[in-house]
């Protein structure tokens, strides 16, 4: 059975942690390189252009915070494109 999509105003807004950046990026198709240790992962993407550093102390992202919106830019994807990842969806466009 498909998994029932949310609407945009039934999705989590937020707050978001590391762990929910990662497995947003993961879905995106972003792959981890390097261990991290004192600096922050680096995250890229086979056909997107950028790199992504995650922090480990992101503990409260919202939607449209300054980190919120610096992901967008970097990912290559809308704001409610980011809001489908973070919420465990694909993004449906």
């Amino acid at each position: 059975m498909a998994k029932k999509r949310k609407n945009k105003s039934e999705l989590k807004r937020g707050p978001f942690t590391t762990r929910d950046v990662e497995r947003a990026l993961k879905l995106d198709g972003w792959v981890a390189r390097g261990s991290g240790g004192k600096h922050p992962r680096m995250y890229e993407h086979p056909t997107k252009s950028g790199k992504n550093p995650v922090s480990d102390k992101w503990n409260s992202i919202h939607a449209g915070d300054r980190v919120f919106k610096s992901l967008c830019q970097t990912m290559g994807v809308t704001k409610d494109e980011l809001l489908e990842l973070l919420n465990g969806q694909k993004p449906s466009g």
